[in-house]
């Protein structure tokens, strides 16, 4: 009887069991959540990697092609980052902030410094108005890029609001100016106490300069919108910060109430038992975690930031808004409030409306309104309206929602970008990265263990002064933090897709791996046991 088969015995490598296959794994670089809130956009994951293998300066490196400033964000950024980390799914987020300002403060340790990505001078000149975080992001791309830079700034150092309105103890000064020190020596030209406008006049920069980019920031306070009849006893929060940064001598009542519910508020409050006063924070919106009322509500303020302050001895009040001062002649004996009925009027605006009938008195000899900041274009009128088509670009906090450094740096790094790509006759355009993004859900999370977080040490001696609160990470607990990264969408050679196909289709390469399309038949079981979700199941056209 024939055989009901035609199949010869011998070897299986015969049959190209692959042309059975419908789907195919394709293996795919992912970019992680991490990066995609990072408003700077850093490659977080590769940095890690690079950090995970001890490659500290090559991980610095990796790291302030977006971020010039590690030391200084790893200090003060809010961290959007591992609020997005899918470790949290895990057990908790990886220590991305702490990791940087690790990096950072290795690169000052060692004076590691910027290169310059080629020996080609450009000979387009570009000015940046504005020293702060925006502009020198914005100044060390293009400097990189072997273009001239002149910066112009009209405070007398440099940094802006980072030099400016925080306090030693997020961010010491030495650290800031070591990390500025690096950009500068880039061959970029600053001009510090000149004002455009005033010292140079818009029509030089147009003349003198290809490019200008506008970095000034919102260092106008907002004022209190009651009318006084005295402005005794009474300062804005920037202008308060501004004075204890210069070091002027702050004499202050012993009971002090701040207004506003934002960053500057909190530290505000803090420098205030700093100097031995007590403090009332009154907040319009609601405390961290309360959305029983309409959303949008929630206190700016970081979490970690107010959880500080309350350590620390301030008093929050929620819901809250100034009714009026009360005086007895000049002097100020406090403030009354009422509670905040309703915080957004119904254009969706911040216009905090008070409930009749709530009022209270908060005891104060100095209130300190920290509810905004708005930009000075005080002699830059002719530029203000200017279009990127004029040669003029706009960034950092005078026109974003946010005022965050970190958002500031991106923006910087963002029109450095678009300049090069104008004077090349290009366009850029930003916002929507090319590779795929990752979510927990993609990956198998149980095959990484679960590992505690490392946090850097808080000093025990929180109202001694300005001394930084926050230590660093020891080298051992960097190495620890770094290796915690799950490498989301990015493949770290686990070997798991090479041991668990059953065909053998599954070859290793150099850096990677490749499929046998001849022996896959499409079963998926690669792309179901990969932990870090880098290979996708494709449909055979």
């Amino acid at each position: 009887m024939a055989p009901k088969l035609a199949i010869e015995a011998g070897s299986s490598n015969a049959y190209h069991t692959g042309d059975w296959r419908t789907q195919q794994p394709v293996y795919q670089n992912k970019w992680p959540p991490c990066s995609q809130t990072c408003p700077a956009s850093e490659d977080i994951q590769a940095w890690l990697a690079l950090a995970s293998d001890q490659q500290w300066q090559a991980a610095w490196r990796k790291l302030t092609e977006r971020n010039p400033f590690p030391a200084t964000m790893g200090r003060i950024c809010y961290h959007a980052c591992e609020s997005a980390c899918n470790r949290k799914h895990l057990d908790s987020a990886v220590n991305i902030h702490a990791m940087e300002r690790y990096l950072g403060d290795m690169a000052i340790t060692h004076s590691w410094c910027h290169e310059s990505y080629g020996d080609k001078s450009q000979m387009q000149r570009v000015a940046i108005v504005g020293a702060g975080p925006a502009g020198l992001s914005c100044a060390f791309q293009l400097a990189q890029h072997g273009y001239t830079v002149t910066i112009f700034d009209a405070q007398a150092e440099p940094g802006g609001t980072l030099y400016s309105a925080i306090p030693d103890y997020r961010l010491p000064k030495l650290v800031l100016a070591k990390e500025i020190d690096a950009i500068i020596a880039l061959g970029i030209e600053l001009r510090l106490n000149t004002r455009v406008g005033k010292e140079v006049s818009e029509s030089n920069l147009r003349d003198q300069f290809d490019a200008i980019f506008l970095a000034i920031g919102t260092r106008q306070p907002r004022q209190y919108p009651r009318k006084e009849t005295s402005n005794h006893s009474v300062m804005s929060g920037i202008e308060f910060l501004h004075a204890l940064n210069r070091g002027e001598e702050m004499a202050l009542p012993k009971q002090v109430a701040v207004v506003g519910g934002g960053n500057t508020a909190i530290d505000v409050a803090r420098c205030v038992r700093r100097l031995g006063s007590s403090v009332t924070v009154i907040c319009a919106q609601d405390p961290h975690g309360s959305h029983h009322r309409e959303l949008g509500t929630e206190m700016p303020a970081s979490l970690a930031e107010v959880i500080e302050a309350e350590t620390e001895g301030v008093q929050l009040i929620y819901r809250a808004g100034v009714r009026h001062l009360v005086r007895s002649g000049e002097h100020l004996s406090g403030v009354e409030v009422a509670h905040v009925d309703q915080v957004h009027d119904r254009h969706g605006n911040f216009n905090p409306k008070l409930f009749d009938g709530t009022e209270e008195f908060i005891p104060a000899g100095l209130v300190i309104f920290a509810i905004g900041q708005e930009a000075d274009w005080q002699g830059l009128e002719g530029l203000e309206q200017a279009a990127e088509t004029d040669g003029v670009w706009v960034g950092g906090d005078a026109v974003s929602k946010s005022k965050l450094a970190a958002t500031a740096v991106g923006s910087g790094y963002q029109a450095a970008m678009s300049i090069m790509a104008s004077f090349q006759g290009e366009t850029l355009v930003f916002g929507v990265h090319k590779k795929a993004q990752i979510t927990f859900r993609q990956m198998q999370l149980h095959y990484y263990p679960k590992q505690l977080r490392y946090e850097g040490e808080m000093s025990e001696q929180r109202l001694d002064g300005f001394k930084e609160v926050v230590k660093g990470l020891a080298e051992s607990s960097a190495q620890h933090e770094a290796n915690r990264c799950l490498s989301c969408g990015v493949c770290f050679e686990c070997d798991n897709c090479w041991h668990f196909c059953p065909d053998a289709a599954v070859i290793k390469a150099e850096g990677g791996y490749m499929i046998d399309y001849d022996y896959c038949k499409g079963c998926g079981i690669c792309a179901k046991e990969c932990p870090c979700g880098h290979i996708d199941m494709e449909a055979v056209m």
